[in-house]
C-alpha cells in the first residue's frame, strides 16, 4: 500500500504572515518560583519541586560562554554570547540537541521558558535547508551555530528521521501552551512545516510507500532514535512520529482557518495510520504483536527495539485494544526494573523518560509513576558517562519530570488560543492527592487538584474566564459541580471510557467537581 503525498499544489496554504510578537510572557525566574506542587506522597512532592528548581541550571539565556566543548574538546573552539536557549544533551556538551529539545520543550514552556522555546525551535527550522536534503542539523552551540561534533559540513552531518517530525509535532503542542501566533504564522517554521511534510519525504521514501526512510547509521541518516541496534531503513518510530507531525500540521492548517487543507491533511495521517496497523506492522498476517523495523532487504524486524518499540504506542498510532495492551506489557518485560536488570533494558536513564509518558496515554498509572520514582530513586547516581555528571545533570530528567506531572498524572490538556483546558486525575495507587500551583497557559493561571480518582478543584488566577472539561475516568451519569449535578457525557481517551462536563469558570472562582 503507498500513501499518497499530498503536493505543495494541493496545500491551499495562505500568503505568507509577519511573525506576530507574543505579548504575555513572564520572565522565567518568576514562573519557576510560582510553579510548585503539593501532595500526600512525599517522593511526588519533592521530586517534582526539585526538577522545577533543577531546570534552571540550564538555561543559558544572554550568557557568554564556550562553543563547541565536548568530552574531547574541553575548551571548545572560543566564547560567544548565547541566544535565548537551554541545555538539551549531555551536560559536558555545551549544546542543544533536537532529540532532547523536543521532549524538554513541554516542561520548559510550564517552567517559564517562553522565549527559549521559540528561539531553539526557529534555529532548527532555520537550519533545514535543500543543500541538506531539507534536513535540520542534530545539534547547536548556545549561539545558534552548529555544534562541531556532530557536524562536518553540509553532507556530513548526524540526523535522525523522528526527531524531524518530533520538531513539527512538538511546535503545534507550544502552539496549545503558549497562545503564541508565531509558532502557525511565521514564515520560517511554516516553511519548515511544510518542506518536512512534502519535499523531505519524497526524497528519504526509495521504496515509494510515503514513509521517510533512513540510510544506516546516525551520519548517513538513522530511521530511528535506537542508536545502539540495527539500522533499519524504516522503523517503528519513524513512522510513528511522522503520523503525529502529519496530525500536528492539520491541526496548524485549521487553526490558521484553512479548513480545506486541514481534511486534506487530517485524512493523510487517517491513512498512515491505517497503513501502519493493518500492513506496516503485520508480520505474516500475525496481528498479536507489532513489527517495529523493516530493514533494507524488506525483511520486517520483531523482538524488542527500545525506541523503535515504545515510540509506537508512545505517539498512538497504534490502534488501543488487546494487541496494543499485549504490547505494553511486553515493553514492560523487557525494561525489568531498570538498568541492568534485563539484557534489554536500557543501559542510558534518559531512555527511560519516555515511559511514563507513554503509560499515562492509556490510564497505567501504576506503571507510570513506578518509571518516574525510578528516574528519581537514581538521579543523584552516575550517569553512564562519567564525563556527564550525576543523572540528575542529564536536562532531560528534571524537564519530563515536570511535564509528566502535569501532562500526564494530573492530564492537564490546555488551549491557550481558545481559553479551554481539560483535566483528568491520573493518580496511581500511592497517591491520595495532588495539587499544582499555578500552571501558566498563555494568559491564563490554574491551579489544579486532584483528590483520589474521585474529585477536582480548579482555580482559575486569570483574568479572563476560563472554559474547562473536567473527565473522570470511568461511566458516571452526572458530575456534582459545587454540589449541584450536571448530566455527564462519555467519550473515550486513547481507548478508556472517561465521563465529563464542560464549565465554565470566571477569574477568581474555583469550582470544585466530583463523581
Amino acid at each position: 500500500m503507498k500513501i499518497l503525498l499530498i503536493t505543495l499544489a494541493a496545500l491551499i496554504v495562505g500568503t505568507a504572515c509577519t511573525s506576530v510578537q507574543h505579548d504575555n510572557k513572564t520572565a522565567q525566574s518568576s514562573s519557576i518560583v510560582e510553579l510548585s506542587i503539593q501532595s500526600d506522597n512525599l517522593l511526588l512532592q519533592d521530586g517534582f519541586n526539585w526538577a522545577v528548581q533543577k531546570t534552571g541550571q540550564f538555561v543559558m539565556t544572554g550568557k557568554t560562554g564556550l562553543v563547541n566543548k565536548d568530552e574531547r574538546n574541553k575548551n571548545g573552539t572560543g566564547t560567544a554570547t548565547y541566544i535565548p536557549s537551554y541545555w538539551a544533551g549531555y551536560y559536558d556538551r555545551t549544546a542543544f540537541y533536537g532529540r532532547d529539545f523536543v521532549h524538554q520543550a513541554v516542561g520548559a514552556q510550564i517552567v517559564g521558558l517562553w522565549d527559549e522555546n521559540f528561539s531553539m525551535f526557529k534555529t532548527f527550522a532555520e537550519n533545514a535547508t535543500e543543500a541538506r536534503d531539507w534536513w535540520t542539523l542534530w545539534a547547536f552551540n548556545f549561539d545558534g551555530t552548529p555544534h562541531q561534533i556532530d557536524y562536518r559540513g553540509d553532507e556530513k552531518f548526524v540526523k535522525e528521521v523522528p526527531a524531524q517530525f518530533e520538531l513539527v509535532e512538538k511546535a503545534y503542542k507550544q502552539y496549545l501552551w503558549s497562545g503564541d501566533e508565531r509558532y502557525i504564522r511565521d514564515t520560517t517554521l511554516w516553511n519548515f512545516y511544510t518542506k518536512t511534510l512534502t519535499d523531505f519525504i519524497k526524497l528519504h521514501d526509495t521504496n515509494n510507500n510515503g514513509i521517510a526512510e533512513g540510510k544506516g547509521g546516525i551520519w548517513a541518516g538513522s530511521c530511528t532514535y535506537n542508536e545502539r541496534g540495527e539500522y533499519p531503513i524504516e522503523a517503528g518510530d519513524g513512522i510513528a512520529c511522522q503520523y503525529q507531525a502529519t496530525l500536528a500540521y492539520a491541526h496548524m492548517l485549521k487553526a490558521r482557518g484553512e479548513e480545506e487543507a486541514a481534511q486534506l491533511w487530517y485524512a493523510q495521517a487517517n491513512e498512515i495510520k491505517d497503513y501502519f496497523n493493518n500492513d506496516w506492522s503485520v508480520l505474516e498476517n500475525n496481528t498479536d504483536t507489532f513489527t517495529r523495523g523493516i530493514n533494507k532487504e524488506g525483511v520486517k524486524l520483531t523482538g524488542f527495539g527500545k525506541e523503535n518499540s515504545w515510540f509506537m504506542p508512545l505517539k498512538l498510532i497504534t490502534e488501543p485494544g488487546k494487541r496494543n495492551d499485549d504490547y505494553l506489557r511486553f515493553i514492560s518485560e523487557n525494561l525489568g526494573e531498570g538498568i541492568g536488570t534485563t539484557p534489554t533494558a536500557p543501559k542510558n536513564i534518559e531512555a527511560y523518560t519516555y515511559i511514563p509518558d507513554m503509560y499515562f496515554h492509556y490510564n497505567w498509572n501504576d506503571e507510570a509513576w513506578q518509571w518516574m520514582k525510578y528516574i528519581l530513586s537514581v538521579k543523584d547516581l552516575p550517569h553512564e558517562r562519567p564525563s556527564q555528571g550525576t543523572n540528575g545533570d542529564y536536562p532531560e530528567i528534571s524537564y519530563t519530570i515536570i511535564s509528566q506531572v502535569v501532562e500526564g498524572m494530573m492530564g492537564i490538556t490546555p488551549n491557550a488560543n481558545t481559553g479551554q483546558i481539560e483535566t483528568a486525575a491520573r493518580l496511581a495507587q500511592d497517591i491520595g492527592s495532588v495539587k499544582v500551583n499555578n500552571v501558566r497557559f498563555g494568559d491564563y493561571k490554574v491551579n489544579v487538584e486532584h483528590v483520589d480518582l474521585q474529585k477536582t478543584i480548579l482555580t482559575n488566577n486569570s483574568t479572563k474566564k476560563l472554559s474547562w472539561e473536567v473527565c473522570f475516568y470511568g461511566n458516571y451519569k452526572t458530575v456534582k459541580v459545587n454540589g449541584d449535578s450536571i448530566n455527564a457525557k462519555q467519550k473515550e481517551i486513547n481507548g478508556v471510557l472517561v465521563s465529563y462536563v464542560n464549565i465554565d469558570i470566571e477569574p477568581g472562582q474555583t469550582l470544585t467537581a466530583e463523581v
